[in-house]
């Protein structure tokens, strides 16, 4: 049975099943801080104006994308060494949680948590213990 998850070796891993490229560490893997949900904008913007793995079009999850790659049949560790429950085709000790691009009223975000594989709203200036997961849709043009 061919995996779903498929690690590039470039950093970034494609999801098979919804067609999605992902970047293998998030934000505080990256940057050895958390981020709200403004600081998490300017990372992606960073990815883009670097031309991360190649592509200009990084963007974060929606709060659908982020939920698909939640398995409750495989698990990597976080920072923290908790559970989180996406595949090892990710690189291990990145944060607990995303941010999406899903936006709420009254400046209000939808974060996942991938140790507990649910979703919840945050303000988007919380300074809290969150991070985000660059994911870009694969085109056509990727597949040559």
């Amino acid at each position: 049975m061919a995996k779903r998850f498929k690690d590039n070796g470039d950093g970034t891993v494609i999801d098979t099943e919804t067609n999605l490229m992902w970047k293998q560490t998030d934000a505080f893997q990256d940057e050895s801080q958390f981020h709200d949900w403004f600081q998490a904008e300017t990372y992606i913007r960073k990815l883009n104006d670097g031309k991360f793995a190649g592509f200009r079009d990084w963007r974060m999850p929606t709060h659908q994308e982020a939920e698909s790659i939640f398995t409750e049949d495989t698990s990597i560790r976080d920072r923290d060494r908790f559970e989180l429950f996406i595949d090892p085709a990710f690189s291990p000790g990145g944060a607990y949680s995303t941010w999406t691009s899903t936006l709420k009223p009254h400046n209000g975000a939808v974060i996942f948590y991938y140790r507990y594989g649910h979703a919840n709203v945050n303000n988007r200036d919380d300074p809290c213990k969150d991070s985000v997961r660059a994911v870009r849709n694969i085109t056509d043009n990727d597949k040559k």
